[in-house]
């Protein structure tokens, strides 16, 4: 009769523990707060993020707990190396920053899960932020901002010259018109160039170079992802980058432009993301103003659209909780934060509505190819290579290279990656 009470009682005791131990995974490591980590690069936007998870931790305090982490980025693929580090060793963490164009290759290797049901208020987004986190017909990523690229200009050397910017996106310079325009501003004489652009072998020469493919009828890989061939190089795309190659050719773009050669005066206009407007402020000598991104005379008028946005990994224990921050940080009020800090367009119609600057000129023209001509990325898990191969191309076709040639070269490439990778 002893040894049965000592049985029962010890059976008694594991059930206990077995409870307790369900009860803490259930809750968290403490049993009670759940622990969320949260991994961002380092940047303009680190204190707005500190406010915001600080507020976070008051409101849920005793629930949920959230520690962000900034990630410091060396180089320009730095925190992309520690995202893949993480997936490699099983410590991502529950939530993770990643820029627009790596949705389609995190989701395809399970780094990032889908968010379907999960985003409140998701009609609020604007369409470019919903198309850029999605890969195959399922949500996975959701973002604060946005951002574009425009047609900066010296007001003073346009209105010397004559030359009246477009005030609507409909009545945006066609690339011939464009072209006129940077061959009468260009002053050799006295070393001033039509029009800077960046040139760099990383993201930029995709993000900036695209509205002239799209708006021509040409894309870089095939809708439903399965081929490069035929469309990176294909006659439309070959067109485009002809026409960008006329402005290096004929000195129209300086191949060496110092890092203010805008500010300075020394160039007329200026293709450049939206972020650059906030840098001009500290240029109060310099009359600027913002006009529409050309297009091609039988295309309508295209931008370039993609930021930083928030996936859940598929590693969190915590999908509910984890969800519950993610719609915390993307409030509207909190997404206006985070977009006056990066002076980036807001990723919310709400949010947007909430800042009367981006209503007036000169950026209401950012606000209205965020809103009516934005045009995300190409959506492939070959987006690494198809983005590093064809910036390489371009660099090699701006410094004159044949562009059936250069642009052939991409597509073999992209086609070898998505082989390996089953597409």
């Amino acid at each position: 009769m002893k040894k049965f009470s000592l049985g029962i009682m010890f059976l008694l005791f594991m059930g206990v523990l077995i409870g307790c131990s369900s009860s803490e995974e259930a809750s968290g490591e403490d049993g009670g707060e759940v622990k969320l980590s949260l991994w961002h690069p380092e940047g303009d936007t680190s204190e707005a993020y500190k406010e915001i998870i600080k507020e976070f931790n008051k409101e849920y305090e005793g629930e949920i707990e959230a520690e962000m982490t900034f990630i410091p980025r060396g180089n320009k693929y730095a925190y992309e190396d520690k995202v893949s580090a993480g997936a490699t060793s099983n410590t991502l963490p529950d939530l993770l920053a990643l820029d627009g164009p790596n949705v389609a290759n995190y989701a395809d290797s399970g780094i990032i899960q889908p968010i379907d049901g999960l985003v409140e208020n998701q009609d609020d987004f604007v369409d470019s932020i919903i198309q850029q986190g999605t890969f195959e017909d399922q949500l996975y990523t959701v973002g604060p901002t946005e951002s574009t690229v425009a047609l900066f200009y010296n007001a003073d050397m346009l209105s010397e010259a004559g030359i009246e910017p477009p005030k609507a996106g409909e009545e945006a310079w066609t690339w011939e018109e464009f072209y006129e325009a940077a061959k009468q501003l260009t002053d050799k004489e006295k070393d001033i160039y039509g029009v800077n652009w960046t040139l760099d072998y990383g993201e930029w020469i995709i993000y900036f170079t695209g509205p002239a493919v799209w708006s021509n009828g040409g894309s870089y890989i095939a809708e439903d992802g399965s081929a490069a061939d035929g469309y990176v190089n294909g006659p439309e795309a070959v067109e485009a980058l002809e026409y960008l190659q006329k402005f290096t050719e004929e000195g129209l773009v300086n191949l060496q432009p110092t890092p203010t050669e805008f500010e300075d005066g020394k160039a007329a206009m200026m293709l450049m993301g939206s972020w650059e407007w906030s840098k001009l402020q500290d240029y109060p000598d310099t009359e600027w103003g913002i006009t529409y991104y050309p297009k091609s005379p039988d295309g309508e008028q295209v931008s370039p659209s993609g930021d930083w946005n928030w996936g859940i990994s598929t590693s969190t224990q915590h999908k509910e909780e984890a969800a519950t921050l993610l719609n915390y940080m993307m409030d509207k009020e909190n997404v206006v934060k985070i977009s006056e800090v990066e002076n980036k367009p807001a990723a919310r119609h709400s949010s947007f509505e909430m800042i009367e600057e981006w209503e007036q000129e000169p950026l209401n023209v950012l606000k209205d190819q965020v809103l009516n001509s934005a045009h995300p990325r190409p959506t492939t898990p070959s987006y690494p290579v198809l983005s590093t191969k064809y910036g390489q191309a371009v660099q090699n076709i701006f410094l004159g290279g044949d562009v059936q040639e250069e642009l052939d070269k991409v597509a073999e490439e992209v086609e070898k990656d998505m082989q390996r990778k089953g597409q």
